[in-house]
């Protein structure tokens, strides 16, 4: 039978027998705290209030006392995943919702995640670190140059309606990425090959783009410079295949189930906006024999405390989200489930450049020395955390030789005389907002930052809480005078946090400009890895921060639970764990 539970209700069955009832519904997980109301129709819905439950006793109690007469049982301790003989390999991951399905647009954190499960690359992320693994492309060879690469795709690729992936898909999907109608914030990434640039600013054909078919099975690639980082890059999302008819039958709906068409490990059946994603293993998976789920869970929480509570009581295996820090030292206690892992992800504020008065640089300077980043962390985020002097994390230094810059240190009367100078100029200045999305962790940093500079500048700072999407839409379109950002590498190279706020960049929600940046970037770009391109890279970071486009407040300790049961699970600078490389034990 298909009942499995967690209520974590004590029922006597006799003087001598108790037994402990724990119901998980294989409906989608409601939310135990307030939401707006959902008024679209939708199938009946699994109530957990304390009503509904009280309603419900009689008839589960009477089942159970059967099955124990039948089977008996024994009392789990609490928390306890319990999988029935037989049932279903699910793995269940409690995350933020994300902003798109479509891999051709995936660059959060979350529709990265589910992107990876569903659609796959000609190369494919290793578990944990280490060079990547064959994926479409069973073999490849590189010119002696590093400027050309051929792929041939594997014979036993398959879409998930049957058809072969082919060189064409890849053609038509790296085309579409960069295609500035597409307005994919992942194109930058591809600048690497030849054309890329021009074509996603609109100077160029697609034709001038260095990729091409040979036949069915065999993509030529050609890059601008050689890049010992593209292997990696090719793992990214924006580089997997699309099919062309099906993005063109379905337009903006081809991502449902039911029209999504893709070549992962697993295939899309419920897309439930607000609520769930769920995912389960595509047969036609070219390695579909290695994949132990059956099915993955992605449910979407609202704040962090929902999901510990979700995780506590069984419902979810993975917590991918941030840890409140009232409940760290509660959540050590948890042992193997408990990890705090560094990874390349740093957290800052976005100051718009464009809008008065953070236009001049000394108020955005002020702002900046006026943060005790090394409280912050010490005694707000408890999380393990380190004080942020630069964008580029410093861990990043074992794995690349890169040694970032480190900006000005806090000095809170620096701070003040600053803005003394600047409101002499042209008085008092007026009440600032700052965004954030929903969520415990930016919350408290807001309310510090707030305090930090009410008492060191005596500036008064509104705060601004907003959905995920929201938050988006409005740093994306310029609309804002401070928000929360942060950027997590897609590759271990600090490159790819530096050209982040290029000019024309499409995830510069500063509007920072400066032509001598681009240009240090730039030539970094065309530079072989080496010391020279580390140089290149130190100087044009250490202009970022000397003009504080942003504010960097601390980079990331990946806290997270995960259900001890879990294997094919391993720590990485990236955070990217391939699905199809878990199992439940």
């Amino acid at each position: 039978m298909s009942l499995t539970v967690t209520v974590t209700e004590s029922v006597t069955v006799s003087a001598t027998v108790s037994v402990t009832v724990s119901v998980i519904p294989t409906e989608p997980l409601p939310d135990p705290g307030p939401r707006t109301p959902d008024l679209r129709p939708r199938g009946p819905r699994t109530c957990l209030a304390p009503s509904c439950r009280r309603k419900a006793q009689g008839v589960l109690y009477g089942t159970v006392l059967a099955l124990l007469v039948v089977a008996g049982c024994r009392a789990c301790p609490e928390g306890q995943r319990q999988t029935a003989p037989g049932s279903d390999r699910v793995f269940r991951v409690a995350m933020w919702e994300p902003e798109t399905l479509d891999p051709s647009l995936a660059a959060d954190e979350s529709s990265t995640t589910i992107a990876r499960s569903l659609f796959e690359g000609l190369l494919r992320p290793p578990m944990g670190e280490g060079a990547p693994r064959p994926g479409v492309a069973r073999a490849h060879e590189v010119s002696p140059d590093g400027l050309a690469w051929i792929f041939h795709l594997r014979p036993e690729a398959r879409w998930s309606d049957g058809r072969p992936v082919t060189a064409e898909d890849f053609v038509y999907a790296w085309r579409r990425v960069l295609d500035p109608e597409t307005g994919s914030r992942a194109a930058p990434l591809l600048d690497v090959i030849q054309g890329a640039e021009s074509f996603r600013r609109g100077r160029a054909r697609p034709e001038d783009l260095g990729v091409r078919a040979l036949d069915s099975a065999t993509l030529e690639v050609r890059l601008v410079v050689s890049t010992p980082t593209f292997p990696s890059l090719l793992t990214y999302p924006a580089f997997a295949p699309v099919r062309r008819d099906v993005v063109e039958a379905g337009g903006r709906q081809w991502t449902r189930p039911g029209q999504m068409v893709g070549n992962g490990a697993f295939r899309l059946v419920e897309n439930d906006p607000k609520v769930r994603v769920v995912v389960e293993r595509n047969p036609r998976y070219w390695n579909a024999t290695e994949v132990a789920l059956d099915r993955v869970e992605f449910v979407f929480l609202e704040d962090e405390r929902t999901a510990w509570d979700w995780f506590r009581a069984g419902r979810v295996d993975w917590l991918k989200g941030t840890l409140t820090r009232d409940l760290i030292p509660e959540a050590r206690r948890l042992g193997d489930a408990f990890h705090a892992d560094p990874v390349l992800c740093t957290y800052y504020t976005v100051l718009r450049v464009d809008r008065p008065p953070l236009e001049d640089a000394r108020v955005r300077r002020a702002l900046d020395l006026a943060v005790d980043k090394e409280r912050l962390v010490q005694e707000v985020l408890l999380g393990g955390q380190a004080p942020a002097g630069s964008l580029v994390p410093p861990v990043i230094r074992g794995a690349t030789g890169y040694d970032p810059p480190r900006g000005e240190e806090f000095d809170p009367s620096r701070a003040r005389a600053l803005l003394s100078e600047v409101e002499a100029e042209r008085g008092p200045l007026p009440p600032l907002t700052w965004l954030y999305n929903q969520g415990e962790v930016h919350r408290l940093v807001g309310e510090f930052l707030q305090a930090q500079w009410r008492q060191h500048l005596g500036l008064e700072v509104r705060l601004q809480a907003l959905e995920w999407k929201m938050l988006l839409d409005r740093v994306q379109r310029g609309d804002f005078e401070m928000a929360r950002a942060s950027w997590c590498a897609d590759v271990v190279d600090p490159g790819n946090f530096l050209e982040v706020f290029q000019s024309r960049g499409p995830s510069n929600y500063p509007g920072f400009r400066d032509a001598e940046y681009d240009r240090l970037v730039r030539r970094a770009r065309e530079e072989p890895h080496g010391e020279a391109r580390r140089a290149l890279l130190r100087e044009a970071e250490a202009r970022l921060l000397a003009a504080r486009p942003i504010l960097p407040l601390y980079h990331y300790t990946r806290l997270y639970l995960l259900d001890p049961r879990i294997r094919g699970f391993e720590p990485n600078l990236l955070d990217v764990h391939p699905l199809e490389d878990i199992r439940l034990e």
